[in-house]
């Protein structure tokens, strides 16, 4: 029944994300939309987490992993990092920060230059 409740989430997440993302979009270089997502999903997840907190198991599947985790991971991140300070366990936090976002974007990076090595 888990698998259920993330799926249902997800899917309904993933959906909303990419209505939003695209009403947000504009001409401009800058991701508008995703930025967007990315924010409303790390200020919906801090909402969602403070009621939820530890209440129900069948809603946290539901709303936070499914259709957070489905709207934006950057939600989870920033969950990730804020029980990271409330357990002032700041070396973990920069480290997972630093390492998130460098070798993140570093593995998209290889991951392309790859792929178009392959492929072409």
């Amino acid at each position: 029944m888990h698998f259920f409740w993330v799926f249902i989430g997800g899917g309904l997440g993933a959906a909303a994300r990419w209505l939003l993302s695209d009403y947000l979009s504009s001409g401009s270089s800058f991701p508008m939309g995703t930025f967007s997502v990315n924010m409303i999903g790390c200020f919906l997840i801090g909402i969602v987490s403070a009621i939820l907190f530890e209440h129900s198991v069948k809603w946290e599947l539901l709303l936070i992993v499914g259709f957070l985790g489905g709207f934006t991971t950057f939600s989870s991140f920033g969950l990730d990092m804020f029980k990271l300070i409330q357990t002032a366990d700041y070396k973990n936090l920069l480290s997972y920060a630093l390492l998130s976002n460098v070798l993140g974007l570093i593995l998209v990076i290889i991951g392309h230059k790859a792929t178009t090595y392959f492929i072409s």
